[in-house]
């Protein structure tokens, strides 16, 4: 919330005798999410000062007793923050950093399909984290995440560790990596179409 806003003496008052209407509002209208960014107790009770102070500022004295009005425009910022820590929050991809399962929670392995296409041999004679970085700038949606797969098997980790760490299945990151290939091999042969010519 911008303040662009310079509170009175009696509306620092109004806002230091109401600042428990912070915690009950958070308490009564909105769920606390540690796990998201924004949506912490802290951050929510530090939004819902900035909105009791707004409160304050433009109380009018007359339409209703302040305790209500700041509850309803505490309550209203707090879902607009809500919101906008709900759209920030489904835009970041999901990557569990809890991966320490015992053996039975492990889903088993994946074997992805090799087929002799050449792609593996390139890879393996080019610089491959150069290509990949390149390659995830230019590339979205699914192929940019078998792109990011590929980066992660290159250092080791086998697709279940890379399932669990997308939360997804191990057949998932298989098709990732497929579409990833499928869409190098495709600029691979227009690059040396293009260097023939």
């Amino acid at each position: 919330m911008k303040c662009d806003f310079i509170l009175t003496p009696e509306q620092q008052i109004l806002v230091q005798d109401n600042l428990s209407v912070i915690g009950k509002t958070i308490n009564l209208f909105i769920y606390p999410d540690e796990d998201v960014e924004g949506l912490g107790q802290d951050d929510l009770y530090q939004e819902g000062a900035m909105a009791l102070c707004k409160a304050a500022a433009t109380y009018d004295g007359v339409s209703a007793q302040f305790s209500t009005y700041a509850t309803t425009v505490i309550r209203n910022h707090l879902y607009n923050c809500c919101k906008k820590a709900n759209t920030r929050q489904r835009k970041l991809p999901s990557v569990s950093l809890d991966i320490d399962c015992s053996d039975e929670d492990q889903p088993p392995p994946f074997l992805e399909p090799s087929v002799p296409d050449g792609i593996d041999d390139l890879l393996e004679r080019m610089d491959t984290a150069e290509l990949l970085a390149d390659c995830k700038r230019r590339y979205s949606g699914v192929a940019r995440l078998g792109v990011e797969a590929m980066e992660l098997q290159i250092r080791g980790l086998s697709g279940a560790s890379i399932a669990r760490m997308y939360r997804t299945t191990p057949n998932n990151v298989g098709a990732w990596v497929s579409r990833a290939k499928a869409k190098l091999r495709k600029d691979i042969l227009m690059w040396s179409k293009k260097q023939t010519q």
